[in-house]
């Protein structure tokens, strides 16, 4: 993936890695997530595509590492959705 294509127009499928807010030297792995870069300075994530599911913004500096992704959908089509 070209890294200009990441910003806050895509959705992506991928792993997540942020500090434990209890413990910052302690990781949390966040797998099979759907990530959007912003707004700015966040990190938005959540495990589902669903109107219902719970979104969880995260600071760029508790995130430590986004990785295996891949673009979920086009612009306007709703990640797992089936149009």
């Amino acid at each position: 993936m070209d890294i200009t294509t990441v910003n806050d127009r895509h959705l992506y499928l991928g792993q997540v890695v942020v500090q434990d807010p209890a413990d910052p030297s302690r990781p949390i792995v966040l797998r099979r997530r759907i990530v959007r870069f912003g707004p700015a300075g966040w990190l938005t994530v959540t495990a589902a595509a669903t109107e219902d599911a719970e979104i969880e913004l995260y600071p760029a500096g508790r995130v430590l590492a986004v990785t295996d992704l891949r673009e979920v959908g086009e612009p306007g089509h709703r990640p797992g959705g089936n149009g």
